[in-house]
């Protein structure tokens, strides 16, 4: 047999051996300590050797247990990476994509598959109090974040044909709970940390939209371009939902793009809507179904009101 063929029969051996082994873990994952007794040291013993010179087959799944006895336990007990445990019907989804591996790029690559990101995306718009946004799923809340701000300098300030240089970097302002995701997108992007305006959060942590009007129109008065708002609804640290619907009334007045970071929170609007009222009037907006929803790592969304930005960026 070629050294890519697998017979079926005993692809369903390796399969259902797959499969005990995950019902195992499963069976005990509650009482597991949520940190594996290990270190860097071992680790590196243990996983970091050459690269065989032949393929490895089924030997590939030998070292599964010590993989698995060296990893985190996303149990009850685990608080840390604001993530989900992840759950197993989705771990199953997750198994069946990976043998179909389709190209979700269009639907004439994955008619089943760019239908399905279709359907849930406009799930998850609904669930947030979206319902005309469209979207597309992403690797995460940062390639999320990264997306909208793309589309925020695009539609402001032009600059995938002759460059940032030439468009003029404009200013991009967050609150200083801001994700670590925002001044790396702003690096990314080319407009430069330089250009990102930390703006002040009151005692509750949320952006003081007062400061943020004042830090705008002292830029403006500047010959500054101010281009987007990012405003976090729920933060890392404390969970924090800033003003959304006072921010929307400052972006509207300032012609600014307003990108809403939801990638820790905003799924909560699920269960308290009114927390999260405004949402809907941001230009564009980030979730992770791997936080609230308990997908598998990485699942990530994006949600924009205008689509054609979305084409053109």
């Amino acid at each position: 047999m070629k050294p890519l063929e697998l017979s079926p029969e005993h692809f369903g051996v390796l399969a259902g051996d797959m499969v005990a082994l995950s019902v195992e873990y499963l069976s005990a994952l509650d009482a597991r300590p949520i940190f594996p007794t290990t270190t860097g040291t071992e680790t590196e013993r243990l996983f970091a050797g050459e690269a065989p010179e032949h393929g490895m087959g089924d030997q590939a799944f030998d070292a599964l247990r010590e993989v698995i006895a060296h990893s985190r336990a996303q149990n009850g007990r685990f608080f840390g990476y604001v993530q989900g445990p992840g759950e197993p019907i989705a771990a199953l989804g997750d198994f069946v994509a990976s043998i179909l591996t389709q190209n979700i790029t269009a639907w004439r690559s994955s008619p089943a598959g760019v239908t399905i990101e279709r359907t849930v995306v406009r799930w998850l718009a609904e669930a947030v109090g979206c319902h005309d946004f469209s979207g597309t799923l992403t690797g995460g809340g940062s390639a999320a974040n990264l997306m909208g701000l793309a589309m925020a300098r695009e539609s402001r300030i032009p600059a995938n044909d002759r460059g940032i240089y030439n468009a003029g970097a404009g200013v991009i302002y967050a609150s200083e709970q801001v994700h670590m995701a925002v001044p790396k997108a702003v690096a990314m992007l080319g407009i430069g940390c330089e250009n990102l305006h930390y703006v002040p959060c009151d005692d509750s942590y949320r952006m003081v939209p007062s400061a943020l009007e004042r830090a705008i129109r002292t830029d403006e008065a500047q010959g500054r371009k101010p281009i987007a708002v990012v405003v976090s609804a729920g933060t890392v640290n404390t969970g924090s939902i800033d003003p959304l619907s006072e921010i929307a009334v400052i972006t509207r007045a300032h012609d600014l793009w307003l990108h809403v970071d939801g990638a820790c929170g905003a799924l909560a609007a699920t269960a308290i809507p009114q927390k999260f009222d405004g949402s809907a009037q941001a230009d564009s907006l980030s979730i992770d179904p791997h936080k609230w929803l308990y997908q598998p790592i990485d699942c990530g969304c994006l949600l924009y009101r205008d689509a054609g930005v979305a084409r053109k960026t």
